[in-house]
């Protein structure tokens, strides 16, 4: 598959998966990175990321070698990443925190990597950094300031505003850590309601969280289905407040990735019976191996 248009990545940077993330990982490096506005994603298990991905080409991969799988193996299951037209765009880059020398040697000569494996050894920060290094120089954020999400069918996600003697229920479209997209009440859509005005009072209800916020209209659109508004909120928005709706956001569209492949074979692949291991630490080549390497065992 072609790389994306180059303006579309532009806008939209890359979505970033975590595979079998390490839990210093998730949560000093991934909950750091969703509070920056990027699109981060876990896998769980690596049996769900190939069709997550052939979903998602392009996408950047950092995975985590230390757990389900050997180092062996896991060396197999990224080399055949090559024979899939899709999945050859993934950007892929390894983290370790128990890996040899020898094998560091092995991944970052034969492995079409985006970096050379990211190691423990300055630790935590020092692997955020060389993440963040990766992120920066494949324009992962994009010109995109801030993730959303589309909450039109989510039941769990409302909001209620005050106004006058009555409540009305505004129903949420989609949602960011900065604004949101509602739906206009019948009701209202004849008042003065316009551009600027300021909505007081707002209560916001995002599964089991409940919070009282202050919006500004920012924008007004008339569509078929009735009139929409942008809002954005305060400044003054408490940053604890911001957190809940990122973290919000982050869920759902983490869920609704999950959903993405439900029904869709996975992964039953035995990646420790690959050749691709064995043969790389035979091989007495120096040269790097062709990232089109297609057979198991072939083309070192």
């Amino acid at each position: 598959m072609a790389e994306q248009n180059e303006s579309e990545l532009d806008i939209f940077g890359r979505k970033i998966f975590f595979l079998n993330p390490a839990y210093p990982v998730k949560k000093e490096i991934m909950s750091r990175l969703q509070a920056q506005e990027y699109e981060v994603y876990t896998i769980e298990s690596y049996r769900e990321a190939k069709p997550l991905l052939r979903k998602n080409p392009n996408s950047l991969l950092f995975v985590n070698i230390d757990a389900q799988l050997t180092h062996a193996a896991w060396f197999n299951y990224i080399r055949t990443y090559d024979r899939d037209d899709i999945l050859a765009t993934i950007k892929i880059c390894v983290i370790s925190e128990r890996i040899k020398a020898s094998d560091v040697a092995i991944f970052n000569k034969f492995v079409n990597m985006v970096s050379d494996v990211i190691e423990f050894n300055e630790g935590i920060e020092g692997v955020a950094k060389q993440i963040q290094k990766i992120l920066d120089e494949t324009n992962a954020k994009g010109k995109r300031q801030y993730v959303r999400a589309n909450l039109t069918h989510d039941k769990d996600a409302s909001l209620f505003w005050n106004h006058g003697s009555k409540m009305h229920q505004l129903k949420l479209l989609d949602l960011s850590s900065v604004g949101m997209a509602v739906k206009c009440p019948a009701v209202l859509e004849n008042q003065i309601i316009a551009k600027n005005f300021l909505l007081q009072d707002v209560t916001m209800r995002l599964g089991p969280k409940q919070m009282v916020v202050e919006a500004v209209i920012y924008g007004i659109k008339s569509t078929p289905e009735g009139t929409l508004w942008i809002l954005l909120l305060l400044p003054s928005t408490p940053p604890s407040i911001k957190e809940e709706i990122r973290t919000y956001v982050s869920k759902t569209i983490e869920e609704k990735m999950i959903t993405s492949i439900n029904g869709e074979r996975k992964d039953d692949e035995d990646y420790a019976l690959l050749n691709y291991y064995n043969l790389a630490t035979k091989t007495k080549t120096k040269s790097k191996i062709s990232p089109f390497a297609s057979l198991p065992g072939s083309n070192f």
